[in-house]
């Protein structure tokens, strides 16, 4: 089906997923109906606190070694410099690094290659070693980077995330589009006849039961949780993320440093806010909560029993080893909170935005994969063509259901994907990529 009133179209999520479905859909399709739209959010104001999108700030890069996605990257960094995006994003530029030796310099200098040909990147030199401190201004401290290798990509930066979202949202609601405070317990069907089954809403955990003509879930690291059959493809992932907080004096001397992210580790860290605040944080292959006949599902502060959770010390120590590699001072501040962003997962970093292939009235917007937010600006675009089967066809391949199994996300290493218990620490999960896998993206 193509959405168009007088259908009515139900959104289970409102981080960027579903706001921005909501927004295209309200400045498109349902422009004259944008009453036909309504989005169920956990949280008691959307975004939920605990969601992936609502976070202080996610890197807005370029520097892909995939030149499909440093294309579209290029692209959303075109519209989040328009009046519409552009109070959310701070463009203060990348620095990509990692040690020369390990692996990912395959990966930096193939992203390196890309930017240097871009029309729209400006890049200058590959630094090495002591090198890399001049892609950092004089007043910001820096390690010596001994072994590493490293460029600055001045295209990019950082956008606020939780603000972008919530900006979305109130766009939305002033067309609008209905949102209720509401948490999906599991699917209602119209059908059980297994010839002809389909989705016809939601049942949420207080009882109430929300139906729709079309229902498109957006519910990020939760989806296994309506869809188990998502629960390898969308891999729910705990990722680990800290903050400090910084002095006036030292907010002057650190306000114009670049994001760095290294490869090597998975380590990267923003400027300060306008508060202060400086978030370091780990992209890899993540941590895993098993949670009965799922390999994991996402476990926040809004979990009972888990209200003050911390991250695992062995992770508190990655980020304090990686913040000391770039910034050793500020390795050695207070941490003054910590958390775990989740991760809707899919192995070949693919977003997934497709129907169903069993339920023709139900869409499924997930797979975020850690890279989906820089693409804000044109994710509600990408998943409203798909919703009305436009994709152009590489896009509709890569983003389909089942997806193209010959790709493999390769920003997090080439080696074995290994994954550990929240609690124990322990290896959950660990499986050597296949051999034709070979693509390396994000």
């Amino acid at each position: 089906m193509s959405p168009a009133p007088p259908q009515t179209v139900l959104i289970v999520g409102a981080g960027e997923f579903g706001s921005m479905t909501a927004l295209t859909l309200a400045e498109g399709p349902y422009k004259s109906r944008p009453d036909l739209i309504t989005v169920l959010e956990r949280g008691a104001e959307p975004p939920a606190i605990d969601a992936a999108s609502s976070d202080y700030n996610k890197i807005v890069r370029a520097d892909y070694a995939d030149p499909l996605y440093q294309q579209l990257a290029v692209d959303a960094m075109d519209e989040w410099r328009t009046p519409r995006w552009l109070s959310y994003f701070h463009e203060c530029g990348v620095v990509v690094g990692t040690d020369a030796k390990h692996p990912q310099a395959d990966y930096v200098t193939k992203s390196y290659d890309l930017n240097c040909r871009s029309e729209k990147a400006t890049v200058g030199t590959l630094e090495e070693g002591q090198g890399i401190k001049r892609l950092y201004p004089n007043e910001v401290e820096t390690n010596d980077f001994q072994g590493a290798i490293a460029y600055r990509n001045h295209v990019g930066g950082w956008a606020a995330s939780r603000d972008a979202v919530v900006g979305a949202i109130d766009r939305a609601r002033s067309l609008g589009v209905k949102f209720i405070a509401a948490e999906a317990e599991t699917l209602l069907f119209r059908s059980f006849d297994p010839q002809h089954p389909d989705v016809r809403g939601i049942l949420t955990t207080d009882g109430r039961h929300f139906e729709a003509d079309l229902t498109v879930l957006a519910c990020g690291s939760w989806t296994p949780k309506l869809l188990p059959e998502l629960k390898d493809a969308c891999l729910p992932t705990g990722q680990t993320i800290a903050t400090i907080q910084l002095t006036e004096d030292e907010m002057v001397q650190y306000k114009d440093m670049p994001v760095s992210l290294f490869m090597d580790t998975g380590f990267y860290c923003f400027p300060p806010t306008k508060d202060g605040i400086v978030k370091l944080a780990i992209h890899d292959r993540g941590w895993l909560s098993p949670t009965g006949p799922f390999p994991s599902l996402p476990r926040t502060i809004l979990t009972a029993g888990y209200e003050k959770q911390q991250i695992p010390a062995a992770a508190l120590e990655a980020l304090r080893r990686g913040m000391a590699r770039v910034h050793p001072s500020l390795a050695k501040k207070d941490i003054v909170e910590t958390r775990l962003c989740w991760y809707s997962d899919r192995e070949s970093g693919d977003f997934l935005f497709d129907y169903h292939p069993r339920y023709p009235s139900l869409f499924v917007a997930a797979g975020g994969s850690g890279h989906a937010f820089k693409f804000m600006p044109l994710v509600g675009d990408w998943i409203v063509s798909s919703l009305e089967r436009r994709l152009p066809p590489l896009l509709k391949k890569l983003w389909c259901f089942y997806g193209d199994q010959s790709r493999l996300d390769k920003s997090r290493g080439e080696g074995p994907i290994i994954r550990r218990d929240l609690d124990s620490g322990e290896v959950a999960q660990a499986k050597k990529p296949e051999a034709d896998k070979f693509r390396a993206k994000l």
